[in-house]
């Protein structure tokens, strides 16, 4: 509503968006604050033990959001240099079609995340199995949805964007599935989230950036803008697989099928 009012009342233009962002995130973070503090979840105390751990916890997530930033923005940036503004804008367009996948993935961890810890405390290798066995029905039905958003694009350019940027639709199948291997490292690097070795996340996230560069430059090269959503899927497939590797190190789960039993 904000945005509206001040980019076509007001005629503000892109600050008008920028502006009502801010200022609805600052509403609901004081809303936030006055639901916890109005239910006593919020104390004003100062404990050396909490902070610390804090701390050990979260330090070593700076790299982590560094690479993630890498991986989220450089794609843009390389088509503006390598190709064109014009792309960037199509581009962008692709990719937020292929955002669904990404709310529905974030979405869905939010919840899966408490359940799970409370699971993890004292789960016994039947409750493990049927965790992995969700597991994989969850991150097949992730594919099936990003193949159903990329043959749904067309029409949805179609009816809801319009003819003139019809071409973001190369975009939205790369971008959709490297959105659904993202949702794939959520699940699997909640185990590592669960132990506190959050450094392993900090060195996968940031090899995965280098893996984004290398590979979206030379992508971009040989298939022009599309090769950015090519070289951002090949990052978030590497961040799911060696998250996955090392989250069965720190706490295994029965994740290998043999001879029709799971083993760990």
């Amino acid at each position: 509503a904000l945005s509206l009012w001040f980019m076509i009342s007001l005629d503000m233009g892109w600050r008008g968006r920028i502006q009502a962002q801010v200022i609805a995130a600052a509403f609901f973070m004081l809303a936030a604050l006055y639901a916890l503090r109005s239910e006593n979840w919020l104390r004003w105390s100062f404990n050396k033990e909490h902070i610390g751990n804090a701390l050990k916890i979260g330090v070593p997530l700076l790299p982590h959001a560094l690479g993630g930033f890498i991986i989220d923005t450089t794609d843009r940036i390389m088509i503006t240099n390598m190709v064109s503004v014009e792309d960037t804008g199509i581009y962008t367009v692709g990719s937020q079609v292929g955002m669904v996948i990404l709310f529905l993935t974030g979405s869905f961890n939010m919840a899966w995340v408490p359940w799970l810890f409370g699971k993890l405390k004292d789960a016994d290798a039947s409750w493990k199995r049927k965790i992995v066995l969700a597991t994989y029905a969850y991150n097949a039905m992730l594919l099936c949805l990003a193949l159903m958003l990329a043959f749904l694009t067309p029409w949805i350019f179609r009816v809801f964007i319009g003819s003139g940027f019809s071409d973001g639709s190369n975009y939205v199948l790369w971008m959709a599935l490297g959105y659904a291997f993202n949702g794939m490292y959520m699940m699997v690097t909640n185990y590592v989230f669960y132990v506190e070795k959050t450094y392993l996340v900090a060195w996968v996230t940031f090899f995965s950036s280098l893996i984004n560069l290398a590979a979206s430059y030379w992508l971009i090269r040989l298939h022009g803008a599309v090769g950015a959503a090519q070289g951002a899927m090949i990052a978030h497939l590497c961040s799911f697989l060696l998250t996955w590797f090392l989250s069965s190190r720190v706490y295994p789960m029965p994740w290998f099928v043999r001879r029709g039993r799971i083993t760990a």
